[in-house]
């Protein structure tokens, strides 16, 4: 117990260090993060600091707080736009912080808040230099701090409780700390036998607690199982009503029942105590109103119960003694090389595989699949690419970019590829109106060589054709769906629907309820026998002929051997585009399909429309009608400024 006593006993140095250090600049950040969702990030004892600032952000009214470990947050697939994220760290110098860091920094969150003790972790040095990350660095009074990374743990906690006082309306300041300091050195001296003095060696610990002190409750579950003094379960009380409790009606002889409460939650424990069986063994740690300053000193005190119980069973907490494995576990690597994988691409992919659910199986990772498929587009050479429209050529939002000139960048990129010979199409659920802003665009003398597929496929001529001149026939079935559509009542009052010969056209702003006219559309005759098809962009629905598919147009350029690019941003598994993107080199913009032989991005969703165009293009070198991807160029994961 030596090691263990001797990190106890110097705690007031680690606070006081901290208090002379003082939190403005914690205080500032959390502040900021008012109103925000954030999530807490922290393995073991910095898994308590994590709890503990979600405790403290509560108590101030900032918002909800995601208490994650790293593996947790990097698995999550979350591109968490308009978030926080907090990570905690004693010495941010192992892979799984920096796996964290790595998944944050190339998400959309709005910042990066590293608490940390050690400005040398590898982790503190990314996060110093990174645009959006900020690191706080508290002093320890005993930099080795030992195997439960107490003074760690406490220096971060201390921190948070300043920084929180200083956020409320009348601060307490230097009396809160000494107040602190006070009650911790006197949760560490009481006697500790009538809250665990029933404890025996061999016990299983039950902590029932109140939700309001689950930091503390943290801290006892994960020391316990980190030093191997034993095996303990925690379960608030009523979720240990809901089953948690047949452990204690089959091992009643060895168990041992830690009831953390407040003095709200005493009458919820209290029915619970009188009905459990006698032979439990049971002890009581009551933490005032569960608020900040009474976390805080539980957190102390629960040091004080790990060295207590440690004591009983003959392990110093301090030094419990690891297995001859524990060095390969814990350094191993295996999390940051999976967030490393965990391209923006990929992540966006297995979102989507995850919200669609579909039944096929790629039977090898996505991380896999998305670093082959980039190396496949960066080894391909192409004759030909085929480009979406709306969404693509032009921003979907806000609703007035859709009729605002293309991108001058991406037009001069298109000129320059058709100046070396490669062949250009657009494949646009539009009409005319498309073809009249590429030729406002682009030079006269690029017209012919540039093939349109207007009506999503349905009407196939060259750029130079004014198909106001030059319509389509009439389709019969298309236009029994749009006199369907008219006598629906689903279009908003006074809306004039917009049907052409061989399409019809849905503005979701031009419905009364979206889902309620893709379900009413399903029952229209013509959509239930397949004599035509409905095709959803971000914007629209289009209903065209059976047959009619944008693939017209990569087979009028010679692309049925896959040397035609295609671009678009509707890829999920009703778009417009999506046949168009599920070749093997089809790119999407935005959205994806579930399926990993479908719709990949290259930028997730960081990157979107005219503005990942525009960084695709640019990485496209042209010559002799041949066109390559430079991968390199993409640089797929750059941070970007959200």
């Amino acid at each position: 117990m030596e090691v263990f006593k001797s990190k106890l006993s110097r705690l007031h140095e680690t606070i006081a260090l901290v208090g002379e250090r003082g939190a403005a600049d914690l205080s500032r950040a959390m502040n900021g993060s008012a109103g925000r969702m954030v999530v807490a990030i922290g393995s073991g004892g910095s898994a308590v600091a994590a709890a503990y600032f979600a405790r403290c952000r509560t108590t101030l009214g900032f918002g909800p707080t995601f208490v994650m470990t790293p593996m947790e947050f990097v698995l999550s697939m979350e591109e968490w736009a308009g978030i926080e994220v907090w990570l905690f760290s004693a010495g941010a110098n192992n892979a799984d912080v920096a796996a964290a860091f790595k998944c944050a920094a190339s998400s959309r969150c709005v910042a990066i808040r590293l608490l940390t003790v050690r400005s040398d972790g590898a982790t503190a040095i990314a996060a110093a230099v990174h645009p959006r990350a900020d690191v706080f660095v508290m002093p320890v009074a005993d930099p080795k701090d030992g195997f439960l990374a107490t003074h760690s743990m406490v220096a971060m906690v201390v921190a948070l409780l300043m920084a929180s006082d200083s956020l409320i309306e009348l601060p307490h300041g230097r009396e809160l700390l000494d107040t602190f300091t006070a009650r911790a050195a006197a949760a560490l001296g009481d006697s500790l036998n009538a809250i665990v003095g029933g404890f025996r060696p061999g016990d299983t610990i039950v902590a029932i607690h109140d939700p309001q002190v689950s930091s503390a409750a943290v801290l006892l579950e994960t020391s316990l199982w980190e030093t191997g003094i034993a095996p303990v379960q925690r379960a608030d009380f009523r979720n240990f009503a809901h089953g948690r409790h047949v452990w204690a009606a089959r091992h009643p002889e060895t168990m041992f029942a830690l009831a953390l409460t407040t003095r709200e939650s005493e009458a919820v424990w209290t029915p619970i105590d009188a009905a459990i069986p006698a032979q439990i063994r049971r002890g009581r740690m009551q933490l005032d109103h569960g608020g900040r300053l009474s976390n805080a000193i539980g957190i102390v005190r629960m040091l004080a119960v790990v060295g207590h119980l440690g004591n009983v069973v003959g392990i110093d907490p301090g030094r419990p003694g690891r297995g001859p494995f524990a060095e390969a576990i814990y350094n191993d690597a295996s999390l940051l090389d999976l967030a490393d994988g965990l391209t923006a691409a990929v992540r966006h992919k297995a979102a989507a595989k995850l919200l669609h659910d579909p039944v096929e199986d790629a039977g090898v990772s996505l991380c896999i699949l998305g670093r082959d498929r980039l190396r496949d587009l960066g080894d391909a050479s192409f004759s030909g690419i085929v480009l979406d429209y709306d969404g693509t050529v032009v921003h979907n939002q806000p609703v007035e970019a859709r009729l605002g000139p293309p991108s001058s960048v991406v037009m001069d990129e298109l000129v320059r590829l058709v100046d070396c010979g490669v062949r250009v199409g657009f494949a646009t659920g539009r009409g005319g109106s498309a073809g009249r802003m590429l030729r406002e665009a682009l030079p006269p003398r690029v017209y012919g060589s540039i093939l349109m597929g207007y009506y999503n496929g349905a009407h196939v001529r060259t750029l130079d054709v004014d198909i106001s001149h030059d319509r389509p026939p009439i389709d019969e079935r298309v236009a029994a769906v749009a006199s369907w559509i008219s006598r629906s009542g689903l279009l908003r009052d006074g809306v004039h629907l917009n049907a052409r010969e061989v399409q019809v056209t849905v503005n979701h702003s031009d419905l009364t309820d979206v889902p309620g006219f893709a379900a009413a559309l399903a029952e229209c005759p013509e959509v239930t026998v397949g004599d035509v098809r409905v095709l959803r962009s971000h914007h629209s629905f289009d209903i065209v002929p059976r047959g009619t598919t944008k693939l017209v147009v990569v087979r009028e350029l010679g692309g049925v051997d896959g040397s035609v690019l295609g671009v678009g941003d509707s890829g999920s598994p009703l778009g417009n585009d999506h046949e168009l993107l599920s070749g093997p080199h089809g790119v999407s913009l935005d959205s994806v399909c579930g399926s990993h032989i479908g719709a990949w991005t290259l930028f997730g969703s960081r990157l979107r429309g005219p503005d990942a165009l525009s960084r695709l293009l640019g990485a496209a070198k042209a010559a002799n009608g041949r066109m390559l991807i430079e991968v390199a160029r993409l640089d797929p994961d750059l941070d970007l400024v959200v």
